[in-house]
């Protein structure tokens, strides 16, 4: 798919978080709900930084998956695997990184890809809690420093 070396060490964060957080609930998937959840992996994620500043709240979010979804019990035996969706998220991250000149996708692309495609619970979720696509793009220019 695309190299991981593309990706900023805070997206390679998120990434193995998202990863966590589909087995810590017992899923065998990776959905976009599991990606949103892994933004706001480590305060200093850009993600969780943009998040923050549109006051949205991963209690909040945490909330709103667990009304779409149910939690499933136990242990994920043969790993976990991205869905079709979240291989989408991530082509658009890739697509937003491109065209602002980046050479490196970082968490803001993540989040923002979220928000981009637009039918997944992630991009629901979000539209719910008033972080839209525009506020997130707003928020994500006021981010002068690259993310590491």
């Amino acid at each position: 798919m695309y190299p991981f070396e593309r990706f900023s060490e805070h997206a390679k964060a998120l990434l193995t978080i998202t990863q966590a957080e589909a087995e810590k609930a017992g899923f065998n998937y990776i959905g976009t709900e599991h990606l949103l959840l892994a933004t706001f992996g480590k305060p200093d994620f850009h993600s969780a930084r943009i998040l923050a500043a549109l006051g949205v709240m991963e209690a909040d979010v945490r909330s709103a998956i667990a009304k779409a979804i149910k939690r499933r019990e136990g242990r994920v035996s043969g790993g976990v695997i991205p869905t079709s969706r979240v291989k989408r998220v991530i082509d658009i991250a890739f697509r937003l990184c491109g065209e602002r000149g980046q050479s490196h996708v970082g968490t803001d692309h993540v989040l923002l890809a979220l928000a981009t495609e637009a039918e997944g619970i992630a991009a629901h979720v979000l539209e719910d809690l008033g972080a839209t696509r525009k506020l997130i793009e707003a928020e994500a220019a006021k981010l002068t420093e690259p993310e590491s």
